[in-house]
Protein backbone atom coordinates (compact mmCIF):
# COMPACT_ATOMS: atom_id res chain seq x y z
CA UNK A 1 0.00 0.00 0.00
CA UNK A 2 1.28 3.35 -1.10
CA UNK A 3 1.53 5.93 2.07
CA UNK A 4 0.33 9.53 1.00
CA UNK A 5 1.16 12.23 3.34
CA UNK A 6 -1.19 15.29 3.83
CA UNK A 7 0.78 18.26 4.15
CA UNK A 8 -0.38 21.81 5.92
CA UNK A 9 -0.89 22.85 2.27
CA UNK A 10 -3.23 19.85 1.39
CA UNK A 11 -5.32 20.97 4.18
CA UNK A 12 -5.58 24.52 3.48
CA UNK A 13 -6.25 23.96 -0.68
CA UNK A 14 -3.48 25.23 -1.66
CA UNK A 15 -2.36 24.83 -5.24
CA UNK A 16 1.26 23.89 -6.23
CA UNK A 17 1.67 27.46 -7.75
CA UNK A 18 0.39 29.31 -4.51
CA UNK A 19 3.11 27.15 -2.57
CA UNK A 20 5.98 28.43 -4.36
CA UNK A 21 4.83 32.04 -5.58
CA UNK A 22 5.62 34.78 -3.15
CA UNK A 23 2.61 36.86 -2.10
CA UNK A 24 3.10 39.83 -4.48
CA UNK A 25 0.58 42.11 -5.16
CA UNK A 26 0.03 43.88 -8.93
CA UNK A 27 1.42 47.74 -8.68
CA UNK A 28 -1.59 50.39 -10.02
CA UNK A 29 -1.20 50.85 -13.77
CA UNK A 30 -3.11 53.10 -15.81
CA UNK A 31 -5.53 52.61 -18.35
CA UNK A 32 -3.69 53.55 -21.49
CA UNK A 33 -3.19 50.27 -24.16
CA UNK A 34 -0.29 52.47 -25.26
CA UNK A 35 1.86 53.07 -22.86
CA UNK A 36 4.81 50.26 -21.66
CA UNK A 37 4.89 50.93 -18.19
CA UNK A 38 8.10 51.03 -15.76
CA UNK A 39 8.62 47.46 -14.31
CA UNK A 40 10.38 48.78 -11.33
CA UNK A 41 10.59 51.81 -8.97
CA UNK A 42 14.09 53.64 -9.86
CA UNK A 43 15.91 56.31 -11.56
CA UNK A 44 15.38 55.96 -15.45
CA UNK A 45 18.27 56.75 -17.81
CA UNK A 46 18.36 57.39 -21.83
CA UNK A 47 18.91 53.67 -23.72
CA UNK A 48 22.46 55.46 -24.74
CA UNK A 49 23.27 56.00 -21.21
CA UNK A 50 23.22 51.72 -20.70
CA UNK A 51 26.55 50.18 -20.00
CA UNK A 52 25.84 47.51 -22.43
CA UNK A 53 26.18 48.74 -26.49
CA UNK A 54 23.41 46.15 -27.39
CA UNK A 55 21.19 48.46 -25.63
CA UNK A 56 23.04 51.74 -25.35
CA UNK A 57 23.15 51.15 -29.56
CA UNK A 58 19.52 50.79 -30.60
CA UNK A 59 19.92 47.09 -31.20
CA UNK A 60 17.39 45.66 -29.11
CA UNK A 61 14.79 48.37 -29.81
CA UNK A 62 13.60 51.99 -27.90
CA UNK A 63 13.49 52.17 -24.55
CA UNK A 64 14.99 53.12 -21.21
CA UNK A 65 17.08 52.21 -18.16
CA UNK A 66 15.96 52.25 -14.63
CA UNK A 67 18.10 51.73 -11.79
CA UNK A 68 15.95 50.02 -9.58
CA UNK A 69 15.25 50.37 -6.22
CA UNK A 70 13.26 47.45 -5.39
CA UNK A 71 14.41 43.49 -6.08
CA UNK A 72 10.78 42.66 -8.14
CA UNK A 73 9.89 43.52 -11.52
CA UNK A 74 6.75 43.93 -12.78
CA UNK A 75 5.24 43.21 -16.38
CA UNK A 76 5.40 46.72 -18.29
CA UNK A 77 2.09 45.92 -20.24
CA UNK A 78 -0.77 43.29 -20.55
CA UNK A 79 -0.48 41.03 -23.15
CA UNK A 80 1.10 37.23 -23.48
CA UNK A 81 4.43 36.21 -23.00
CA UNK A 82 6.05 34.98 -25.79
CA UNK A 83 9.72 34.16 -25.13
CA UNK A 84 11.72 33.67 -21.51
CA UNK A 85 15.12 32.31 -21.19
CA UNK A 86 16.40 29.83 -18.94
CA UNK A 87 19.02 32.03 -16.98
CA UNK A 88 15.68 33.69 -15.34
CA UNK A 89 16.75 37.44 -15.95
CA UNK A 90 14.62 38.43 -19.17
CA UNK A 91 11.04 38.00 -20.69
CA UNK A 92 9.46 39.20 -24.03
CA UNK A 93 6.23 40.03 -23.62
CA UNK A 94 3.89 40.76 -26.98
CA UNK A 95 1.24 42.93 -25.97
CA UNK A 96 -2.11 44.16 -26.57
CA UNK A 97 -1.91 46.72 -29.04
CA UNK A 98 1.20 44.50 -30.80
CA UNK A 99 4.49 46.09 -29.42
CA UNK A 100 6.89 43.66 -28.57
CA UNK A 101 8.68 44.48 -24.35
CA UNK A 102 11.74 43.05 -24.12
CA UNK A 103 12.36 43.51 -20.26
CA UNK A 104 15.89 42.77 -18.83
CA UNK A 105 17.04 42.77 -15.65
CA UNK A 106 20.71 43.39 -14.95
CA UNK A 107 23.79 43.89 -17.47
CA UNK A 108 25.85 40.63 -17.91
CA UNK A 109 23.22 39.33 -15.06
CA UNK A 110 23.45 36.03 -17.92
CA UNK A 111 26.64 34.87 -16.15
CA UNK A 112 24.33 34.17 -12.73
CA UNK A 113 22.95 31.14 -14.96
CA UNK A 114 19.57 31.83 -13.11
CA UNK A 115 20.91 32.23 -9.11
CA UNK A 116 19.07 35.16 -7.54
CA UNK A 117 17.11 35.11 -10.32
CA UNK A 118 12.92 33.93 -9.48
CA UNK A 119 10.65 33.72 -12.64
CA UNK A 120 7.22 34.11 -12.12
CA UNK A 121 5.40 33.41 -15.34
CA UNK A 122 6.17 31.46 -18.19
CA UNK A 123 5.99 31.48 -22.34
CA UNK A 124 2.52 31.25 -23.25
CA UNK A 125 1.26 32.92 -19.77
CA UNK A 126 -1.31 35.52 -19.99
CA UNK A 127 -0.08 38.91 -18.14
CA UNK A 128 -2.00 42.18 -16.92
CA UNK A 129 0.32 45.26 -17.02
CA UNK A 130 1.63 45.68 -13.20
CA UNK A 131 1.48 41.87 -12.30
CA UNK A 132 4.53 40.75 -11.03
CA UNK A 133 7.01 38.65 -13.21
CA UNK A 134 10.19 38.49 -11.96
CA UNK A 135 11.93 39.00 -8.79
CA UNK A 136 15.84 39.10 -8.25
CA UNK A 137 18.81 39.78 -6.03
CA UNK A 138 20.23 43.01 -6.16
CA UNK A 139 22.82 42.27 -3.11
CA UNK A 140 24.15 39.51 -5.75
CA UNK A 141 24.27 41.34 -8.34
CA UNK A 142 26.38 43.97 -6.43
CA UNK A 143 28.75 41.34 -4.91
CA UNK A 144 29.32 39.67 -8.34
CA UNK A 145 30.29 43.17 -9.58
CA UNK A 146 27.49 43.06 -11.92
CA UNK A 147 25.17 46.05 -12.79
CA UNK A 148 21.59 45.68 -11.80
CA UNK A 149 19.57 48.41 -14.41
CA UNK A 150 16.25 47.00 -15.66
CA UNK A 151 16.09 47.90 -19.39
CA UNK A 152 12.83 47.70 -20.85
CA UNK A 153 12.57 48.09 -24.67
CA UNK A 154 10.03 47.79 -27.67
CA UNK A 155 11.66 45.08 -30.39
CA UNK A 156 9.20 46.24 -32.92
CA UNK A 157 9.55 50.00 -32.99
CA UNK A 158 9.12 50.04 -37.17
CA UNK A 159 5.48 48.54 -36.03
CA UNK A 160 4.44 52.15 -34.93
CA UNK A 161 4.48 55.47 -36.34
CA UNK A 162 7.19 56.37 -33.33
CA UNK A 163 7.89 55.05 -29.81
CA UNK A 164 8.59 58.01 -27.68
CA UNK A 165 10.41 58.31 -24.09
CA UNK A 166 7.90 60.27 -21.77
CA UNK A 167 9.04 60.14 -18.22
CA UNK A 168 11.56 61.85 -15.82
CA UNK A 169 12.91 61.84 -12.64
CA UNK A 170 12.27 58.95 -10.61
CA UNK A 171 9.82 56.11 -11.88
CA UNK A 172 7.21 54.18 -9.81
CA UNK A 173 6.86 51.08 -10.90
CA UNK A 174 3.28 50.80 -12.86
CA UNK A 175 3.99 54.29 -14.16
CA UNK A 176 4.42 55.25 -18.02
CA UNK A 177 7.81 55.72 -19.26
CA UNK A 178 7.26 54.61 -23.15
CA UNK A 179 4.25 55.44 -25.36
CA UNK A 180 3.64 53.50 -29.11
CA UNK A 181 2.23 56.04 -31.18
CA UNK A 182 -0.01 54.15 -34.02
Amino acid sequence: MERRYVGLFDKLGLSLMERVRPTLKPVPTPEDPQAVLAPVTGRPMALRDVADPAFAEGMLGVGVGIAPAGDVAYAPVSGVVAADVKTRHALLIRSECGAEVLLHVGLDSVKLRGEGFRQLVRKGDAVRAGQPVLSFDRSLMAERGLDDTVVVTVTNPGDFARVEVCCDGEVTAGAAVLRCVS
